[in-house]
């Protein structure tokens, strides 16, 4: 077995107040590039009669649908090279020019951005400035993430868009690279946008059969260099199953692996695997209600002193997974290590429980509080990694703190309920090319996604400090603050950064780039053989 690890850098660009240009292509690659991958060279060998060349391929998730305005379709088609944004985040984290190849800030509201010319979509379709509006607009409408654009007005000026935003909004360009925003022709059929939607990208969609896979072709029409790779199917692979799936030859690239079953390629040559530190991370939401046993500060604090995040991490990925202290992996680039969290001290833990209020008064190992002792469950869905409770629970029992584990078929009842002490999560820290809409959502009052109920009055005002920053060094310096709030406050106790696994059959792959964002993955780059 290859084992290759790809470590990505932020250099990450906002573009506030600037012009973007380009469409660089990356150069992190898992394998090496073939010698052979132009369209002429894909042309020249099919004039000579060889096979079609075609791949099988297993997503990092399948999730149900195309349609970029419904749910996470939108994942779907960057995933699989279909779908493309006005801008794109690359494998270093750099804004890049995608459908769009200038853009500029006229004002705190306002932007300008510059349609690319000479685009077609897989229909032949010519992609103008009013379908491109037209898409983004029908996204916003109907899809539930479509608020976070803050969009106030879309207006057609020439070959550009003029953007007005309801108020300053400095992640407003990040924002446009979430898959969600991937053009399609609104002038096709729109019946069939969940299972065959016409995009621009360098593949199309040729047959969608729900839950088993998506069947691709090259887009003749791609107004890059055409793939030399022709057809390619995405089956619907658990993450359990991807590495036998390789091993017996039914898929030839897989993403997002198991950690836990990766030892089966030891000694195997012809399948790589390769890695990056991804941007998602796992973590526990402690319940912040008012009312509840971890509505005290100090209890929370004492939870996360007795956490080992180094033993966590490694029961948890298997070496696949870096210890996380703080809201954002290293990969994201907003200076986390200059946030100060809880390390692990068992002292310090003893501490904080005795600031709390909590002894163990009858020597049995547990502390108890006004003659009570304290319990706190963590809740967990039967496909989370029940390792990890246990690891917990070692840990915070050590620290005196009577610890149960409950597993449920569907977490989701009991985190909407508000009725728990402990569940585990877990998020794409910026699923919209930035980490300010994660922040939001999870953390700030009434945040869509606080289900712990956390609210801090200098947390919010952070939050509000964000959509002003447009100079880039001001817009860290704020995410480094909010980090810290988070980190004194402990709303979450983060756990560890998952790394993106992707597996290559080289004998029928190469040229791979590693993403740290795992809703990218497949390139027109992408060769076949060695």
């Amino acid at each position: 077995m290859k084992k290759r690890v790809v470590t990505a850098f932020l250099c990450m660009a906002l573009a506030a107040g600037l012009t973007a240009c380009g469409t660089g292509k990356g150069e992190n690659t898992a394998s090496s590039p073939s010698a052979d991958t132009s369209s002429d060279a894909a042309a020249a060998s099919q004039d000579e009669g060889t096979e079609e060349s075609h791949i099988n391929m297993a997503l990092f998730t399948y999730i149900e649908g195309l349609d970029p305005a419904e749910g996470w379709g939108g994942w779907n088609l960057t995933r699989c090279g279909v779908g493309e944004t006005l801008i794109t985040v690359n494998e270093d984290m750099e804004f890049e020019g995608q459908l769009a190849d200038e853009w500029e800030q006229l004002d705190d509201v306002t932007y300008r951005v510059h349609i690319r010319q000479g685009v077609k979509f897989s229909n032949g379709t010519e992609l103008t400035p009013e379908i491109v509006k037209a898409s983004l607009e029908r996204s916003i409408e109907q899809n539930s993430r479509g608020g976070a654009l803050k969009l106030a007005s879309i207006e057609v000026d020439g070959e550009n868009l003029i953007f007005t935003t309801e108020e300053p909004f400095s992640a407003f360009i990040a924002n446009l690279t979430e898959p969600m925003y991937c053009i399609i022709d609104t002038t096709a059929d729109l019946e069939e946008a969940a299972s065959k939607p016409v995009c621009t990208g360098p593949y199309m969609v040729t047959e969608y059969v729900s839950e088993e896979k998506i069947e691709l072709a090259v887009n003749e029409n791609y107004w890059g260099d055409i793939p030399s790779i022709e057809t390619i199917t995405a089956l619907n692979i658990g993450s359990d199953t991807k590495t036998e799936a390789i091993l017996a030859g039914d898929i030839d690239l897989a993403q997002g692996a198991s950690n836990t079953t990766l030892s089966q390629l030891e000694g195997v040559d012809d399948i790589e695997l390769a890695t990056v530190t991804g941007t998602r991370e796992s973590d526990i939401v402690f319940n912040c209600a008012e009312g509840s046993k971890l509505s005290d500060v100090k209890l929370r604090q004492a939870l996360s002193y007795a956490t080992d995040r180094e033993v966590v991490a490694e029961v948890a990925g298997n070496g696949y997974a870096q210890p996380l202290g703080t809201a954002f992996p290293d990969t994201v680039g907003y200076d986390s290590d200059k946030v100060t969290g809880q390390s692990h001290d068992p002292d310090k833990a003893a501490e904080l429980l005795k600031e709390a209020g909590y002894e163990d008064t009858d020597g049995n190992g547990f502390v108890e509080k006004d003659g009570q002792e304290l319990v706190i469950t963590i809740s967990l869905s039967s496909s989370s990694s029940t390792a990890v409770s246990e690891a917990l629970q070692d840990l915070w029992q050590t620290a005196g703190v009577h610890t149960e584990i409950e597993m449920l078929e569907n977490v989701k009842d009991k985190r909407d309920s508000g009725d728990f002490d402990v569940i585990f999560d877990g998020w794409q820290t910026v699923n919209a090319g930035d980490g300010q809409y994660y922040l939001a959502s999870r953390w700030q009052t009434g945040g869509t996604d606080n289900y712990g109920k956390y609210s801090s009055e200098e947390f919010d005002a952070v939050m509000k400090k964000l959509d002003e920053a447009f100079d880039q060094e001001e817009r860290v310096e704020a995410f480094v603050e909010a980090q810290q709030i988070l980190a004194d406050d402990c709303p979450c106790l983060w756990l560890y950064a998952n790394d993106n696994i992707t597996l290559i059959n080289t004998e029928k792959v190469n040229n791979v780039t590693m993403f740290p964002i795992d809703y990218y993955l497949v390139t027109p780059e992408w060769s076949a053989g060695k």
